[in-house]
């Protein structure tokens, strides 16, 4: 182990960890939503690709998304908190359940469509750390139906107390690892699975390839917020000096675009695609 570990909330790591490791995955669905291996197996992710692209060149999220005999799920490692977050899984789940239905088939035979999200933020006011939702009559509380559940898992209530009894929190602690010492303890555990995803993080840390892509989409994201951050700027100043306000303006629109030249230049150097460029960066390029 030559790098400093890269904590699995990293969105590439998470989905390396979690979309390349069937066997991992599997034992983190059965833990965490209490469902048995043997309803998983058949498990299969239809987005594997570290860097997705879209048709608007858009920055993408690096979800992950699988397919069971009866069981449709949509992973989102989500550190940020979002004004529209709420209404965005909602629609996320809503096509996820519509897209499962084919031309002839009956909507019974729709699966089961699961929405986990894992949150490095405060979303509930509640001490639980785990919060799940479905459809319910109001007074009765009679369950409408199955087929929509909402699955919710706040990292800054976890705690670090280890139970090796709890395999639900233990996922979530290390989910939540920021340091060797948290990853240590964890493997200490004894719990197999468990410690061969220690050994994954460790992997992917020390992989070079990862390691860039972990920068470059990192120097991408920074760039995003910046570029909103200077049109914001940029309103505000209006009605200033117009001399000063231009020659401001091609100060950012050179150090950027120098910027941009050297993170595409060095996309190129490890392989990847035009359009999955365009994915880390969010905007068309000619």
């Amino acid at each position: 182990m030559g790098h400093k570990m890269i904590s699995p909330k990293n969105d590439i790591i998470f989905k390396a960890l979690f979309g390349h490791n069937d066997d991992i995955l599997m034992n983190f669905l059965s833990d965490t939503l209490s469902i048995p291996l043997s309803e998983i197996e058949g498990l299969k992710v239809v987005n594997p690709e570290l860097i997705p692209t879209t048709s608007d060149g858009k920055l993408t999220r690096l979800d992950i998304k699988l397919a069971t005999k009866t069981r449709n799920i949509d992973i989102e490692m989500q550190k940020a908190k979002e004004d529209d977050y709420r209404e965005r899984i909602l629609c996320y789940w809503a096509n996820m359940y519509s897209e499962g239905i084919r031309k002839g088939e009956k909507y019974a035979e729709l699966n089961q469509a699961i929405s986990l999200n894992i949150l490095d933020f405060n979303m509930f006011d509640c001490e639980e750390y785990r919060s799940s939702f479905f459809i319910y009559e109001q007074t009765r509380k009679e369950l409408f139906s199955d087929k929509l559940a909402l699955y919710f898992f706040e990292l800054n209530k976890v705690g670090k107390d280890i139970d090796v009894r709890d395999r639900r929190k233990i996922w979530l602690q290390l989910i939540n690892a920021d340091s060797e010492k948290e990853l240590e303890d964890l493997e200490n555990t004894n719990i197999s699975i468990i410690q061969k995803s220690v050994d994954a993080i460790h992997r992917l840390s020390d992989d070079d390839k990862i390691r860039e892509m972990v920068r470059l989409r990192e120097e991408a994201d920074a760039l995003d917020r910046s570029r909103i951050y200077n049109a914001i700027n940029q309103g505000r100043a209006e009605g200033r000096a117009e001399g000063r306000a231009e020659g401001r303006a091609e100060g950012r629109a050179e150090g950027r675009a120098e910027r941009d030249s050297e993170i595409l230049s060095r996309m190129k150097a490890l392989g990847i695609s035009e359009s999955q460029i365009k994915a880390i960066f969010g905007e068309q390029r000619n």
